[in-house]
């Protein structure tokens, strides 16, 4: 089988400010007839523009017919139908529009061959989206060119071949493509992680969902999530009828053959929270040859949510020691840590779980960025501090889900993760070091494991030139770190040089600087941005996923935070603040 490719704060998609990465404003088609604003079947909330495209014109020259076959690709209602009727008959039938889609910038130039009725289309495509949703961007506009050969049925000029694709000119096409969330498991099913695909929206949206899920994950995330699904999964019909806001999807027999009740309650969970983005479904029925599956209890089971939460507290540093902040004009002092004012901290990290007063992990980097250190917070005792790593020049650490440090030397390219024992502490830790080929060559000014602990957000060039990254982590069964996959670039339109995760499919972006006017921006995981207001001399960013997280900034000397997208001074003096994580 192939393998390819909501935070709880939601994102306004169809704000004017949210802005598709690979394209301006969606744009209104200036030929033709009207379209229609109509509720939005495969969307919660949404608003379809429906695009109603003229068949062929009687008589029509072959320019017109090719023309008008690329303008029909705005209308996928009954699988590209009206497309379909610029075609001959028999292409008509095995024409594949799903397979590709291209989307481009400008207008195409049509071409003619030398062959009677050869045609060549040439446009400048800024990406291109496979039938499993995938979508590839391109940095600069890449001049693609496709072969058209039209023939003569009944007097009348109809494409006879073209390739298995589509053609989308990129202001309409966030009006007709959607992103919807494939959602897998991390390593230890603990939380669910997503993966974003790019689908046109149509009755055969929850069809086209399940079969993607059932493909399996994107190349990035291939080894950094999991599937309840065995590798060979197929369904026994292609669709996936709803009915009564039910969706019934039907198995393959082999697909239970050997799947215990925790399993199958996976299966179940992984399909609700993939389809829950079509908003006319509110059930999912699994069945084998239309024969519903009966679902029994599991004490292994474990409910995800498809969004992560972390407590509205944050480390910092307030006179040189570890401070808790939880907004206002005071900080919180930590008791029962071991002073580190020693150690001149910077860049301080806090473990998500437990992350309250009481049983924390902490870690900072040393004022001269060779060292990280890791500090247990005990009750009664002054807790305890160990070196977790030594090198050349430490960014920021981060702790994820499993309760893994991650030290990362931006100085030797060296990624080291630690976890103290559950027994003995920081006295009997686990250290080692985790091959990162992906890093030689590149300096990494920032490095962030997302909530749900299957990939790192990254920002990362060469030279002066910095780009924003997220790459899977591979883990074993019981979390262990064991490996990366492959990097993975995300779009952004501002410099970048710090990451911070926003949600569990978003982050947020900024560059530092201590005298300029910043901007961040919330980049999504399916390539969407949304700026943020500006901020000067803004020196660094945190926020966290959660419906009761702010955005908070350390700028001028002082710790700023984000009301309605308005920045506030609060008047207080620390640095290095950051949520868990």
């Amino acid at each position: 089988m192939r393998t390819v490719l909501n935070r709880g704060r939601a994102l306004l998609a169809g704000l004017a400010v949210v802005v598709l990465a690979l394209s301006g404003c969606a744009s209104i088609p200036t030929d033709g007839p009207v379209g229609v604003s109509a509720a939005d079947a495969t969307q919660p909330g949404g608003v379809a523009y429906e695009f109603n495209p003229p068949g062929p014109a009687e008589d029509a020259e072959p320019e017109s017919i090719i023309q008008g076959f690329i303008t029909a690709g705005l209308s996928p209602a009954d699988e590209y139908g009206t497309a379909r009727e610029f075609l001959t008959p028999q292409l008509s039938r095995t024409w594949q529009p799903s397979a590709s889609t291209l989307v481009y910038t400008g207008q195409p130039n049509v071409v003619g061959g030398a062959g009677a009725g050869e045609f060549a289309v040439e446009v400048a495509t800024t990406a291109r989206i496979d039938e499993f949703g995938v979508m590839q961007r391109y940095e600069t506009a890449k001049i693609e060119t496709i072969s058209m050969v039209l023939d003569e049925v009944d007097g009348q000029w109809r494409i006879g071949e073209t390739p298995d694709l589509t053609l989308l000119e990129e202001g309409s096409f966030i009006d007709v493509f959607g992103s919807y969330p494939l959602y897998f498991y991390n390593a230890t099913y603990s939380h669910a992680a997503p993966d974003f695909r790019w689908f046109a929206r149509r009755q055969s949206l929850a069809s086209t969902l399940v079969r993607a899920l059932l493909d399996g994950p994107r190349p990035y995330l291939e080894g950094a999530v999991v599937t309840a699904f065995p590798e060979t999964s197929e369904l026994a019909r292609n669709a996936v009828p709803v009915e009564g806001r039910t969706a019934t999807v039907d198995f393959q027999e082999a697909v239970f053959a050997d799947a215990s009740a925790l399993v199958r309650l996976r299966m179940q969970q992984q399909l609700e929270l993939t389809l829950d983005g079509v908003n006319n479904i509110g059930a999912v029925q699994m069945t084998v040859n239309q024969t519903p599956i009966t679902l029994e209890g599991s004490q292994e089971f474990v409910e995800v949510s498809a969004e992560a939460e972390v407590p509205d507290v944050q480390i910092g540093i307030a006179d040189g020691q570890l401070v808790l902040y939880q907004g206002g004009s005071s900080t919180i002092e930590i008791g029962n840590i071991p002073d580190v004012r020693s150690y001149d901290p910077i860049e301080p990290a806090m473990s998500p779980a437990g992350a309250e007063v009481g049983g924390s992990q902490y870690a900072f980097v040393s004022g001269d960025r060779t060292h990280v250190y890791i500090v247990s917070q005990s009750t009664g005792s002054d807790g305890a501090l160990a070196e977790a790593a030594m090198g050349e020049r430490f960014i920021r650490p981060s702790m994820d889900v499993h309760g893994w440090l991650w030290a990362v030397d931006s100085g030797t390219g060296k990624v080291t993760v630690v976890r103290a024992s559950a027994e003995e502490g920081l006295a009997d830790r686990q250290t080692s070091e985790i091959a990162a080929e992906w890093l030689e060559g590149l300096t990494v000014d920032s490095f962030r494991v997302s909530p749900d602990g299957t990939r790192a957000a990254v920002v990362a060039g060469r030279g002066e030139e910095r780009r924003l990254y997220v790459i899977g982590i591979i883990r074993d069964s019981t979390g262990v770190p064991r490996g990366f996959t492959e990097l993975s670039m995300l779009p952004v339109s501002v410099p970048v040089g710090q990451v911070v995760w926003d949600a569990t499919d978003a982050v947020i972006v900024m560059d530092p600087s201590g005298t300029e006017p910043v901007r961040p921006e919330r980049v999504r995981l399916d390539g969407r941005t949304e700026p943020l207001n500006v901020l000067l001399g803004m020196t660094s960013i945190s926020s966290g996923p959660g419906d009761d997280i702010i955005v908070y900034a350390e700028a001028q000397g002082t710790v700023w935070s984000q009301v309605a997208n308005v920045w506030k001074d609060n008047g207080i003096e620390m640095r290095g603040l950051a949520y868990p994580g």
